[in-house]
């Protein structure tokens, strides 16, 4: 009994870690949404639903107990044939598919076969044990939802966190392979020996990468690392004369001149603005390059740089030396690693700048345009500071109500500046500084100030356009 329970147990813990990754590779493709979220785990529980049902057909079902383990180990180690082909096919959807719908659909089958085994797995277990009482009904799922609990905890704490998301998937051909063993009545020692061996050879083909390297070739891929927060990849550019960093496939710099040039203004700009020494925050490090241009000025009193993303740092390291040697080295700067909304909601440090380089196309935007969001930033702003906002999604509607005064900066010679984003304050600029700036109001009956036309309209067609998945790369 006790290796029936062991093998219920590790088949709970696959089933949950193959639902988490399906999930984040989605969401590598088609961003953080209510959309992604919710069409992943609808599928994935209505996978174990219909799988469920069919397990209960009477042309399913088994007569022995030998033929209950059988079936039940058959269905398990069909999981490591999907986890092979599915780790050796999601490069060509992910990074080059041009298809929307293909790209999509195969998510949705891909959720669907794991959870579809997982159902009709659970049906067989109870068919094996339904004899022995009503208890041991309840002990399956009590088992097998603690093997989830166990699968949830192991995915986001210790594989994807410490060794990266293939390691999960290695995990689970090894936690499937010991589920088949502990149930599976093998005869003959020489058929163990074998299946084994299979497990092996699938796990070395995840864990080296290698049918993967061939058939998908990415040698402007220099950088890759795998991170609690998403994706950090280093992409040389088409041109060959910059690098480009994304972040769970999402833009987040480029490496050009004028890139780094417009982040240097920023700085500039806005320590202008407040006219004064400065504490400045900024979320987000990204190359480096705002932080390093902040305590290059004789303003700055101290920089503040928070990133939820550890890989953002060791690429910077790589390809931004010297601002990164200027942000470790400097005594007035801090690189803080916590979560963005988490250290402004907690911090007690008030700050006479906060620079915000997000939109609403990052991968984890969600929380960061509401109101409550700039209540907070706000409540960490020292009267008279500044909040500069880089990126798209600023609604003239929601900030006036925290920030009352919107800027835009219209001097000439920083033409960079004035297109790609706003300064906010809760009174008004003043001094000679103000003359740089001209006062910004709602286009059109509080439509966004600034934002991605994508997004706009209230269709599915509208949304399904705004979740197209980025393509940008090429096999050859």
């Amino acid at each position: 009994m006790i290796r029936i329970f062991t093998a219920i147990f590790c088949a709970g813990i696959v089933s949950l870690m193959l639902e988490l990754s399906l999930l984040r590779e989605f969401v590598y493709v088609i961003g953080s949404s209510a959309f992604s979220n919710s069409l992943i785990i609808s599928v994935f529980l209505a996978g174990l639903a219909i799988g469920t049902y069919v397990g209960l057909w009477k042309r399913f079902k088994s007569k022995k107990e030998k033929d209950s383990r059988r079936k039940f180990a058959l269905l398990e180690a069909s999981l490591l044939i999907f986890v092979l082909l599915f780790y050796t096919t999601k490069d060509y959807f992910v990074y080059i598919s041009p298809h929307q719908w293909l790209v999509i659909g195969y998510f949705i089958l891909v959720t669907f076969i794991p959870s579809f085994i997982a159902g009709a797995a659970y049906t067989t277990i109870i068919e094996l044990l339904y004899h022995k009482g009503e208890r041991y009904i309840i002990y399956i799922y009590a088992i097998s939802t603690l093997g989830n609990v166990i699968g949830g905890l192991l995915y986001g704490y210790v594989f994807v966190y410490l060794f990266g998301q293939q390691s999960a998937y290695v995990f689970a051909v090894l936690c499937t392979t010991v589920t088949v063993l502990l149930i599976h009545p093998f005869v003959k020692k020489s058929n163990a020996v074998i299946f084994i061996l299979v497990a092996f050879v699938i796990a070395w083909i995840i864990k080296t990468n290698s049918i993967n390297e061939r058939l998908y070739r990415f040698d402007d891929l220099l950088f890759r690392r795998y991170s609690p927060s998403g994706l950090v990849e280093i992409w040389r550019t088409p041109d060959g004369e910059a690098i480009e960093m994304t972040v769970n496939n999402v833009h987040e710099y480029y490496s050009y001149g004028w890139d780094k040039s417009v982040h240097a203004q920023w700085a500039e700009t806005t320590l202008e603005a407040v006219g004064d020494k400065a504490d400045v925050l900024l979320l987000g490090y990204g190359s480096g390059v705002s932080s390093a241009a902040y305590l290059s000025s004789s303003k700055t009193t101290s920089v503040d740089t928070v990133e939820n993303t550890g890989p953002v740092l060791e690429a910077g390291e790589i390809y931004f030396p010297e601002e990164y040697k200027v942000v470790i080295t400097d005594p007035r700067s801090r690189v803080i690693m916590k979560d963005f909304r988490n250290y402004i909601r907690f911090t007690e440090k008030k700050y006479d700048i906060v620079l915000l380089d997000h939109s609403i196309i990052d991968p984890y935007y969600s929380g960061f345009f509401t109101l409550e969001f700039f209540d907070q930033v706000k409540n960490i702003l020292k009267p008279g500071g500044v909040v500069a906002s880089l990126g798209v999604g600023l609604s003239y509607d929601t900030i006036r109500q925290a920030f009352p005064y919107i800027y835009r900066y219209t001097t000439p010679g920083r033409e960079l500046i004035s297109d790609s984003g706003f300064f906010l304050t809760t009174m008004p600029l003043g001094g000679d500084a103000a003359l740089q700036f001209t006062p910004e109001g709602p286009e059109s009956g509080g439509e966004p100030v600034y934002s991605d036309r994508r997004v706009r309209g209230a269709s599915v067609n509208t949304a399904l356009k705004a979740i197209k998945p980025r393509v940008s790369r090429s096999i050859f």
